[in-house]
């Protein structure tokens, strides 16, 4: 439901959006373009090289293709070099070789796909689960973009000449919150329909720019004087403080935190301890520099995250995994927090001390630098301190820190929506299994139909 604001505030919001071009948020891009031919270890060193998340993936042409209506191969059409990238100022044959994106959970994901049957991970010890994770791994690591079992969606694409005549308002509606192009491989498993980031394309179908639901938050706070009286309003008032958080203490394993993300369709957990104090974030930014040979780590509690060596650090607990990530040890609670600890008449005196014995910040226990809110901040100091921190979400905790809400760049532009164009935001995703399964069903049936269309191509 919207805020109520003034139809003044609704009013200066809608011209803002709707009276800046897209353009005017574009600045030249080095995009970093992947083959579907490259492997998932390839892509993975790619992403974590450059620290970003996902990249357009593109079919890359046979040594003999040709570029429409040419009898010979042109230089802007040639094949690339070998290996896992796709030269940013070469051109493609037409949109249908622009694939999707691919980002770092597609790939998680993936995996996960390819532990099916493989037992019950929840209740594998650690040192199994990181056999099996190191196992999977070292053969997952050879397979190709294009073979992935969930890849493609997170990701919309404009030609140049469209967003030249496209607002700001047309590409959060249009874009970001109802994809139209996801891509020729329109998305493996999609269950969402909005995205994090848009793709613009020229008539040759080179990838110039990319434009993220991030770029269109931080414009919106530069133009922070026309939210209006929405810039005070508080969290409590936008219903952001009495949402359900997804949880998990640091003693799971990342896989299994990995599987939980997968089943509730998001993109973070907040990490508590054993009084559900917020002491970290577990999500999937945190992968952004893992490696194939890392998805052993998945093996660790979340405390603890992935630096290690091998894929079957995925079995480790959550909170060992975060604290490698970010060059720490996971503080005090690999011990203390145990079921014959927790019931001991000194286990408060423990925890009293710990805090006793040093200053803490929020997510110190695992490396991480929280940016928490309370449920009186306002709108604007929300903006800020997403914008400021260069983060994707902010917890809203109570007086004793334990998370009651969460905001996500997501959050903010569907409110923006909701309140110059309800009528556009898109429906809420399946939240029953029935609609998952029609969902996918509907998947197979098309999956289908496209390789019967190939097929008979084919024999034609």
């Amino acid at each position: 439901m919207a805020p109520a604001c003034t139809p003044e505030t609704i009013e200066r919001i809608a011209t803002l959006l709707k009276d800046t071009n897209l353009h005017d948020l574009l600045s030249p891009q080095n995009v970093i373009i992947l083959k579907d031919s490259a492997t998932v270890e390839q892509s993975l060193k790619t992403l974590a090289s450059k620290r970003i998340l996902s990249s357009p993936v593109v079919a890359a042409p046979d040594a003999d293709a040709k570029p429409p209506g040419c009898g010979c191969l042109a230089p802007l059409f040639a094949p690339a070099p070998p290996g896992a990238h796709w030269p940013q100022e070469k051109g493609l044959a037409g949109n249908h070789q622009i694939l999707g994106f691919l980002d770092v959970r597609d790939v998680l994901s993936s995996f996960l796909a390819e532990l099916e049957g493989h037992g019950n991970l929840p209740k594998m010890k650690m040192l199994q689960k990181m056999r099996l994770l190191e196992e999977q791994g070292s053969s997952f690591a050879t397979t190709a973009i294009k073979d992935l079992k969930v890849f493609g969606g997170d990701g919309d694409f404009l030609h140049t000449s469209e967003a030249a005549q496209t607002s700001v308002l047309d590409v959060i509606v249009n874009g970001l919150l109802n994809p139209k192009e996801r891509g020729a491989h329109q998305g493996k498993h999609i269950v969402t329909g909005t995205v994090h980031r848009v793709a613009i394309y020229d008539n040759h179908f080179r990838i110039n720019n990319i434009i993220s639901q991030t770029d269109i938050i931080k414009f919106i706070f530069m133009n922070k004087g026309e939210l209006g009286d929405l810039a005070t309003k508080t969290a409590a008032e936008l219903g952001w403080a009495s949402r359900p958080v997804v949880t998990l203490g640091p003693d799971v394993s990342a896989i299994e935190a990995m599987l939980l993300m997968n089943q509730k369709q998001i993109s973070a957990l907040a990490v508590v301890d054993g009084v559900g104090k917020i002491i970290g974030n577990f999500s999937v930014s945190e992968m952004r520099t893992i490696m194939a040979e890392h998805f052993g780590a998945l093996a660790l509690p979340v405390g603890e995250t992935i630096m290690a060596e091998h894929f079957g650090a995925l079995a480790l607990p959550v909170g060992e995994f975060l604290a490698l990530e970010h060059g720490t040890e996971f503080q005090g609670y690999s011990h203390i927090h145990e079921q014959e600890v927790v019931q001991s008449k000194g286990h408060k005196f423990i925890t009293d001390r710990i805090a006793r014995a040093r200053p803490r910040t929020p997510g110190e226990e695992v490396g991480q630098n929280l940016i928490l809110v309370t449920p009186q901040a306002t709108m604007i100091e929300i903006l800020d301190k997403i914008v400021s921190h260069r983060i994707h979400r902010v917890y809203v905790i109570d007086e004793l820190e334990r998370p009651v809400g969460v905001v996500t760049c997501t959050d903010v532009v569907r409110l923006i929506i909701s309140l110059v164009q309800p009528a556009a935001l898109p429906a809420s995703r399946p939240s029953s299994a029935k609609q998952l399964q029609q969902l996918e069903q509907q998947e197979a049936e098309q999956q289908q139909h496209d390789q019967q269309k190939d097929a008979d191509a084919m024999q034609q």
